[in-house]
């Protein structure tokens, strides 16, 4: 029976990390992220209904194109209509798993793992698959003041303190709500890279599946690190002093607005506060007048870093946008 393996966190929790750490599993498929759902929601509606065959096979074609752009580069061989037919594709969710059961049967693997971004956002989706298999929910997160560090070194899309905290919070707030309803395992970056043969061990005890000790390191030979400026790290050793880099970037005024925006689900997940975290009172007087120079500030870098670092996922955006015309366009 097919075994999925949902991800939930923020971005820059350590989500590839735990990715290729479970795809090095001799059972396990863990492709690079193309992101399905969050890169086609705004448009699905323009594909029709998807019970029918000829939309299916429209929206799983362009899932194709996606995986197999040389920035995500699933290199994966499949005959669309052939698949539509073999899994009976008939909605988003089963679109999203059958290219994910097919790329894992091309793996000669048995299960699959997802790390997609935001897929706290598509619960209800990812429970539908139940009616044909096994659902796992992986909650990784990682100490929010570090995970605001990791950003700010490169600043793509988020350019502030501010806005990262908020993003942070709301996103942990949605994934609490979903532990109210499933099961899942709950797993610290900071316990994954400093006790991982422990916690992928207790990870794979939760999956019910075999421990492979591949598991519990990363690959020196690893391809995508090659790929991404974010994925450098992937084929060196695990960074086990990765933590608590905050203490040297984050001071005074914005730690204090990060752990008041974050307070009660820092203290949740046992992350034990620096400050009162409870600046609430000069938030207007930042927000007016310090974060509009923080965020243009932090945007000019972000294009320099972007235009310079990140050529390969500009082309995939612009492949995004081809396939939105095209499906805005189809007669």
């Amino acid at each position: 029976m097919t075994k999925r393996i949902i991800i939930l966190a923020s971005e820059r929790s350590g989500t590839n990390l735990l990715r290729v750490l479970l795809g090095n599993h001799k059972d396990i498929s863990a492709p690079v992220a193309v992101h399905f759902f969050n890169t086609f929601k705004s448009t699905i509606n323009l594909y029709g209904d998807i019970a029918k065959e000829e939309n299916a096979v429209r929206l799983l074609e362009h899932f194709l194109r996606s995986a197999n752009h040389p920035y995500t580069n699933w290199n994966l061989q499949m005959k669309v209509s052939d698949v539509v037919a073999k899994y009976n594709v008939n909605s988003f969710a089963t679109a999203f798993d059958a290219i994910f059961r097919e790329n894992m049967e091309q793996e000669n693997k048995k299960y699959y793992a997802v790390k997609d971004i935001e897929m706290f956002n598509y619960f209800d989706l990812t429970e539908e698959l139940k009616k044909d298999g096994e659902v796992y929910y992986i909650h990784l997160y990682r100490d929010p003041r570090d995970h605001i560090v990791s950003w700010l070194r490169t600043p793509l899309f988020l350019h502030s303190p501010y806005d990262i905290a908020e993003k942070w919070n709301k996103e942990q707030t949605k994934i609490k709500d979903i532990k109210e309803k499933v099961q899942m395992f709950n797993l610290s970056y900071e316990d994954l890279i400093t006790n991982t043969p422990k916690v992928m061990t207790n990870l794979f005890e939760y999956l019910n599946i075999p421990v492979d000790e591949n598991s519990f390191t990363t690959d020196p030979k690893n391809e995508e690190s090659k790929h991404n400026e974010f994925w450098k790290n992937l084929s060196k050793p695990i960074l086990k002093d990765n933590k608590k880099k905050y203490k040297k970037i984050l001071k005074g005024r914005e730690l204090k607005i990060v752990e008041t925006i974050c307070k009660q689900n820092m203290l949740d997940l046992d992350y034990s506060l620096d400050t009162s975290g409870n600046w609430k009172d000069y938030f207007g007087y930042y927000k007016k007048n310090i974060l509009p120079k923080k965020r243009a500030d932090s945007k000019k870098k972000n294009k320099e870093f972007f235009d310079n670092k990140m050529k390969g996922l500009k082309s995939k955006l612009d492949l995004l946008e081809d396939l939105r015309n095209e499906i805005k366009n189809k007669k």
